[in-house]
């Protein structure tokens, strides 16, 4: 049997949504009291969703800053014989993997790829016929 039925404000919901964007649902619900699973089902609500991507462009620009305070201090203290290198790289790379994750670019990936590469003159020139009857299709189905 479930208890009664709890009704939170839209700047409760809209504060524990921009809560969990930064430190998780289970961080944000055990802060503030509220199921993990009422917090889950906030967070996939398109209402919330322009107030979640500014929080994480917040954070991405906030933690971009400390990553570069972060450089820049590893490169004074390693100028003035105060950092062993590897501590600096140690510092360097955790600033970096940090920015990378909120921004997203540690799980991004770009690759390009020539569609043909590995074809073989036989394959290509099917490939290229194909292409100009689906061209010649197309402009004469529509007229010049």
């Amino acid at each position: 049997m479930t208890g009664p039925r709890r009704r939170y404000t839209r700047r409760t919901r809209l504060s524990v949504v921009m809560a969990a964007e930064l430190v998780g649902v289970t961080a944000a619900a055990e802060q503030a009291g509220i199921p993990h699973q009422t917090v889950s089902y906030w967070m996939e609500l398109p209402e919330f969703g322009e107030y979640r991507r500014k929080a994480r462009e917040d954070l991405v620009e906030e933690v971009g800053i400390v990553a570069h305070l972060a450089w820049q201090r590893v490169a004074e203290a390693l100028l003035a014989g105060k950092l062993e290198p590897r501590d600096a790289l140690f510092a360097a790379d955790k600033a970096t993997t940090l920015y990378q994750l909120v921004s997203g670019a540690a799980t991004s990936r770009t690759e390009t790829r020539e569609l043909m590469a590995d074809f073989d003159d036989h394959e290509r020139d099917a490939m290229a016929e194909w292409l100009h009857e689906q061209a010649r299709q197309r402009l004469g189905a529509g007229g010049d």
